[in-house]
């Protein structure tokens, strides 16, 4: 941070963390101007996050320093303001109570903080709590400095006296308006998660769901890995937009990821009886049943969340046909073939994002005082949301566990997905379905790249693996990797070998099935290619290390390959 100049020494600026702070305080800012909420939330919370108590705390350097500290300060009270004021227009209002509360007593006359904490409880459905705060507000004013609370705070407690609600914050698009009267607008979303971290897929289709001046339906998509979020995320988006579609907000979980997914038929009688569409005026055949599902759309906005689709077949005949209307779907594959608005590949967390999960559900302290073991938890999960999750729940269980507890249980342990277990929740469940559904020599390679440890292959076009009946090595990769059990980690220019990555929980998934699973001629050359030091030098000669192991000794696949994989 610091480089010696002539003269002196000087601070490079981007490294302090002051600078980052403030940076990142303008930033969010801007997100929060554009309408952009989750990415204020994101940048706001890394702020704050920089904070280790109060600036310049050990130093005692005169008024320069003294006036410096009281600047962060007031620009750290801002960050808090601002961030009270984004989880409002978020509507997480139970947080933002519990949040308040302390920094009231810090700051007992910083009347920001006590209009938020009305808002908050007022739509927390805390009337009579919120009128109290407004009581002690303008009882500690009169007190202290003899006046009233400013003309914003009193416009609220006149607005809270009244009957009519309150709408905070917004979003860029559409505004909001009532639904007609005599018309039910049906609201089957699941209920939202409190503890939700912000992340910029909300921020990239938001305002592609909401724009105004769109000429087709708003057709999104969430893809990516199962027990990355995708469901949250669209729920918890669905929830945000909920003014912009007051028509109604339809709900309907396809069962992709199963091995028996819903019919489309049955997804369209489930939507049009939500609609109070008349079950026994419904036509015959799934074409006519659409088109009464987009007739009975016209003119209404609705917003509807085709949760886990298997595929474009499933969904090609569920999406609204009224400019109005909006959709979201949610899927494991990439639905490329359909005409989105926007679609968005929704990955892993950040390692910040999984700090900032922990510190919602096991509170900020817990995890602070812990935060080294909290980071190797993160990583062990490999940050992917689910086992995040399922970790956090585990910690709140027992109490009594630390964050290193756990983290030796999961390094320790010989089967780490035991660890990763909590209720109904489980890892397993994210890889299983789409395991179940390769075929039999996709499985094999699957399995020995569990029993081998190599976490980064690629294999040239051709390439072939008699003995483990893999005639097409590539193609068998672009398989794993379509069914999302390996990611495309690198393709280089044109023509170039593909690199695929394969996440540490896969593996481990992995090396379950192949306990029960591998056949003799999988576990030897596992074993050859374990003695290989360098993992990078042991991917192109898997082949040759398969064919030492079988030197001799006929396979009931034929001869061994010798393209290097």
């Amino acid at each position: 941070m610091i480089s010696t100049q002539p003269g002196g020494y000087r601070l490079v600026p981007a490294e302090v963390d002051s600078e980052q702070f403030e940076k990142l305080l303008a930033a969010a800012m801007r997100e929060r101007d554009k309408g952009y909420l989750d990415g204020a939330a994101v940048r706001l919370e890394r702020a704050l996050s920089l904070w280790e108590g109060d600036a310049f705390s050990d130093a005692d350097a005169g008024d320069c320093v003294a006036a410096e500290a009281d600047r962060l300060a007031e620009l750290r009270l801002v960050a808090l303001e601002e961030q009270t004021d984004v989880m409002l227009a978020m509507g997480a209002h139970a947080q933002v109570v519990g949040r308040l509360k302390p920094l009231i007593e810090r700051y007992p006359l910083r009347e920001t903080l006590y209009r938020h904490l009305m808002s908050a409880l007022h739509q927390s459905g805390r009337p009579a709590e919120a009128l109290a705060v407004y009581a002690d507000l303008r009882a500690k004013l009169a007190e202290e400095l003899g006046t009233e609370p400013t003309p914003d705070v009193q416009r609220l407690y006149r607005a809270l006296l009244s009957p009519q609600p309150k709408h905070h914050g917004s979003t860029a698009g559409w505004p909001p308006f009532a639904t007609p009267a005599g018309r039910r607008a049906p609201s089957q979303l699941p209920g939202d998660i409190a503890d939700f971290v912000p992340c910029e897929t909300t921020d990239v289709l938001a305002p592609a769901l909401t724009a105004s001046d769109r000429t087709a339906t708003a057709v999104t998509a969430i893809t990516g890995q199962g027990g990355a979020g995708k469901t949250a995320t669209a729920v918890h988006l669905a929830h945000r937009l909920r003014p912009w579609f007051p028509d109604g907000q339809l709900y309907v979980d396809l069962g992709g990821s199963t091995r028996h997914p819903i019919d489309p038929a049955a997804a369209l009688a489930q939507m049009l009886l939500a609609l109070d569409h008349p079950m026994s005026a419904l036509p015959e055949g799934i074409g006519a049943q659409a088109a009464c599902f987009r007739d009975s759309l016209r003119g209404r906005r609705v917003l509807t969340v085709l949760d886990d689709a298997a595929d474009e077949a499933q969904v090609r005949h569920l999406l609204p046909g009224n400019v109005e209307s909006a959709v979201i779907i949610t899927s494991r594959a990439r639905l490329t073939s359909l005409p989105f608005t926007s679609r968005v590949e929704h990955d892993e967390m950040s390692l910040h994002q999984a700090l900032m999960l922990f510190r919602r559900v096991l509170g900020i302290s817990r995890v602070d005082r812990d935060l080294a073991a909290a980071r190797e938890v993160a990583r062990l999960c490999g940050c992917l949301p689910l086992a995040l999750r399922i970790a956090a729940a585990r910690l709140a269980a027992r109490s009594h566990w630390s964050f290193g507890d756990l983290v030796h249980r999961l390094t320790h342990r010989p089967r780490p997905l035991d660890e990763l277990t909590h209720g109904p929740l489980s890892v397993r469940s994210c890889f299983a379905p789409a395991y179940h559904r390769l075929a039999e020599d996709d499985r094999r390679l699957f399995r020995m790249l569990g029993l081998s440890g190599v976490r980064m292959l690629s294999a040239p076009p051709g390439t072939e693996l008699p003995s483990l009946a893999v005639p097409d090595v590539a193609e068998a990769l672009e398989r794993l990797a379509d069914t999302r059990l390996l990611k495309v980690v690198h393709t280089g220019g044109p023509g170039a070998v593909p690199r695929f990555w394969l996440h540490g929980l896969v593996s481990a998934y992995a090396r379950e099935r192949a306990e029960t699973e591998a056949s003799e001629i999988e576990r030897a050359a596992a074993q050859e290619l374990r003695r290989l030091e360098d993992r990078e030098a042991a991917v192109p000669v898997l082949p040759a290390a398969i064919g030492r192991v079988l030197a001799g000794r006929h396979g009931s696949w034929g001869p061994v390959g010798r393209e290097p994989l």
